[in-house]
């Protein structure tokens, strides 16, 4: 069946570029089940975007997203 997981689309993502954001993700997730972070910049993909999180608890690490598996982003 369907999922009632409330996707972002790619338009809403591009709008958190340098906000302090927190991430709910999808179990198979690099990071999950939840990032806070800064996002950094953007990776056009071929099927979508990819994320670039400066995580809050890890300053200078660098994770990256696919927003395939971002269930839901909030501004922190």
């Amino acid at each position: 069946g369907k999922r009632s997981v409330t996707r972002l689309n790619v338009e809403e993502i591009r709008g958190l570029k340098g906000q302090i954001v927190t991430f709910r993700l999808l179990p198979q997730a690099p990071g999950a089940p939840v990032v806070t972070g800064r996002v950094l910049g953007l990776i056009e993909a071929a099927d979508g975007v990819v994320v670039t999180v400066e995580p809050k608890d890890a300053p200078g690490k660098r994770l990256t997203v696919h927003h395939h598996h971002i269930a839901s982003a909030t501004p922190a």
